[in-house]
């Protein structure tokens, strides 16, 4: 029989606070996202800074919160905005100096492990994005040009000519909402931080509004080299997203919910944006720990060697499994389970060394993420569940059939230009294919 005590946490554990907080789901670890929870600029990955050190999207109780221009070329100052020193290790600690500020260099901004933790925080924010814009039909009128007629001019676009003129007045809902969107971020700096990319480029206006400072980032964490930094693959990714995704997670037909429906594509695009550009960060990581083998291979033109150089097997199994996990219990409804104060199911008894504590936690979540596993195989098996929102499957067959080789073309694409050579016409042709979707 499982312990009282143990059966109440793993009682506990099911609900998804609790599930989230064990298994570290938002929680960041790295010392390169210590200003993403209170960021002043746009970015979960960089955050940059202003002359004036002064945030525009919060503070900490009046103090900036800011991470500097580096002092070198090799590492950069972050400030502890979401972390106070009860937070921090005894070594975090140590190292920290009179100001809470700590040295990170760029090699450990680019590691392998801080950028798989960024895109396994992103995870929450796509798979929340699917469920809520499948809670819709699919209302294709919104992505059809001009399914509404003419919008007009969206405020502050830029009009280069004619022809300009005549795409802009026969815009889908869906394009409009996202030029719309983007014009209104451009202004307040979100596409000068090196993760992000609009969707419509060339109809946004030149820098930000005048009186916000400039935003500046380290400058050698992508290489310029052919273009390779500047690499945007958003044309293939909408094109994607409304004929593969939109019927994947929604019910055919239209429920007249339109407005609803693009604010939540808009949404979801920028995350899936985001996610499949980090490929960026991975190419040049990898590219870091072996160029020699690298510029050898697209100096033979070998795209196919790129490839499996790229590919790591195992973490794409663990992205599959886990992205199913979480869709599996994000989608349904929670599990109508009551239970009592924690402290008063488990007595007084708070008696145990550290690690004993540590070894019952970890116990509990293994126990819980193999009891939640063989409830998704008993499901597959069904095929009968009712209460889910979006088939977890489908949800795993996105990231394993669009966001994962999308994210891999990018690196593909990034590592021929910065090894100076163009990617192989297969790579090229699939974005010029996608520039009018």
């Amino acid at each position: 029989p499982i312990p009282s005590r143990l059966f109440a946490s793993f009682l506990s554990l099911l609900s998804f606070a609790r599930f989230s907080n064990l298994f570290g789901v938002g929680i960041g670890r790295s010392l390169a996202f210590a200003c993403n929870k209170n960021r002043q600029g746009w970015s979960p990955f960089l955050t940059g800074s202003t002359k004036h050190q002064q945030g525009l999207f919060g503070s900490n109780n009046g103090k900036p919160i800011s991470c500097s221009s580096p002092s070198s070329s090799s590492q950069r100052n972050l400030s502890l905005s979401s972390k106070t020193t009860k937070d921090l290790s005894v070594e975090e600690v140590k190292n920290a100096d009179n100001n809470n500020n700590f040295n990170v260099k760029t090699s450990q901004v680019l590691s392998l492990s801080s950028i798989r933790s960024t895109l396994i925080r992103q995870e929450e924010t796509i798979i929340f994005g699917l469920i809520e814009r499948a809670q819709f039909r699919s209302n294709s009128i919104v992505y059809e040009k001009n399914g509404f007629g003419n919008f007009g001019l969206p405020d502050g676009v830029v009009v280069n000519d004619e022809t300009t003129r005549s795409e802009l007045e026969n815009l889908s809902f869906l394009e409009y909402m996202l030029v719309s969107t983007e014009l209104l971020h451009n202004k307040v700096r979100r596409y000068t931080s090196p993760e992000e990319h609009p969707f419509f480029p060339s109809y946004l206006p030149k820098g930000p509004m005048s009186n916000l400072a400039q935003l500046e980032y380290p400058t050698d964490l992508l290489s310029s080299a052919g273009g390779a930094s500047d690499l945007n693959f958003n044309s293939v990714l909408i094109k994607r997203y409304i004929h593969e995704i939109i019927p994947s997670i929604t019910t055919p037909g239209d429920d007249e919910q339109h407005g609803s429906s693009v604010v939540n594509d808009v949404t979801l695009l920028q995350a899936l944006s985001r996610r499949i550009h980090y490929g960026k960060f991975v190419a040049e990581s990898k590219y870091r720990d072996n160029p020699e083998k690298y510029q050898a291979l697209v100096d033979a033109n070998d795209d196919e060697g790129v490839m499996a150089l790229l590919t790591n097997t195992e973490v794409e199994q663990k992205l599959l499994r886990r992205v199913r996990l979480k869709a599996a219990n994000y989608g349904r409804e929670p599990m109508d389970i009551f239970v009592n104060d924690e402290r008063q199911e488990m007595g007084n008894d708070t008696t145990g060394t550290p690690k004993e504590v540590e070894a019952e936690r970890r116990m509990v979540a293994v126990a819980a993420a193999t009891a939640v596993m063989v409830a998704l195989e008993s499901w597959d098996r069904t095929r009968q569940n009712h209460s889910s929102k979006v088939d977890p499957r489908v949800i795993e067959g996105i990231y394993r059939d669009l966001l994962i080789p999308l994210t891999k073309d990018v690196e593909v694409v990034y590592l021929f230009r910065r090894c100076g050579k163009e990617p192989p016409k297969k790579y090229l042709g699939q974005l010029e294919s996608s520039m009018h979707f």
